[in-house]
């Protein structure tokens, strides 16, 4: 299948091969690089390179990333790329295109995806903070923010915010990466730098819409 043919939403294996917070890290380094060693990976997140070929072949297996072969220098140049554009879980579509996974199979591998989406944020967090503590007086000021609340919404309300936080981040993201979603240079004025971000809204199943 041509590669624009592609679906653009996560399989059940794809979930599975994700579900790992150094996977998901491997992941999007790979995407932005737009091909990657796995030397370079190693190098970006400061990791053992057989560590790195390990998740790699994982993720492989699992449909996540393919070869590259255009990129390599020979055949024994191993480099990586993503398999598609993008992986939103999409159970309907996964569902009528793969009918040997049940929905609960998809709801499992989805659910471990997003906890280990959490355990990859949590441990950027803890890092950021061992930094910024090491630092002392000497660290500069943190934009860094961490917000957590519980919101009283009506179902069209909670729709309006995703959708507002959601299209944020897709702005930024076309700002400054490519269509491929690989990273563009800065232009001088300004330095970019990366930043960890999670969003979660979750409807409290204990909650009764008010009388």
């Amino acid at each position: 299948m041509p590669a624009e043919e592609k679906p653009e939403y996560a399989t059940r294996d794809m979930m599975r091969a994700m579900a790992h917070p150094l996977r998901l890290q491997i992941l999007e380094r790979v995407g932005r690089r737009g091909t990657a060693r796995a030397a370079d990976v190693a190098a970006d997140l400061g990791i053992p390179a057989n560590s790195v070929s390990y998740h790699l072949r994982i993720l492989a297996r699992g449909g996540v990333v393919i070869e590259a072969p255009e990129a390599a220098t020979d055949r024994r140049d191993r480099v990586w790329k993503l398999s598609q554009s993008s992986y939103r879980g999409d159970r309907r579509a996964a569902l009528a295109n793969d009918p040997e996974v049940t929905e609960g199979e998809y709801v499992e591998a989805s659910d471990a995806m997003s906890v280990a989406a959490i355990d990859w944020i949590r441990g950027a967090w803890v890092a950021e903070a061992a930094r910024r503590a090491a630092a002392g007086s000497t660290t500069e000021p943190a934009l860094g923010s961490l917000y957590a609340t519980t919101l009283h919404l009506t179902q069209d309300q909670a729709r309006e915010l995703s959708s507002v936080i959601t299209e944020k981040i897709s702005e930024f993201n076309r700002l400054n990466r490519d269509a491929e979603g690989v990273d563009l240079p800065g232009d001088g004025e300004e330095e970019l730098a990366d930043y960890a971000v999670v969003y979660a809204l979750l409807a409290d199943p204990r909650s009764r819409p008010s009388s």
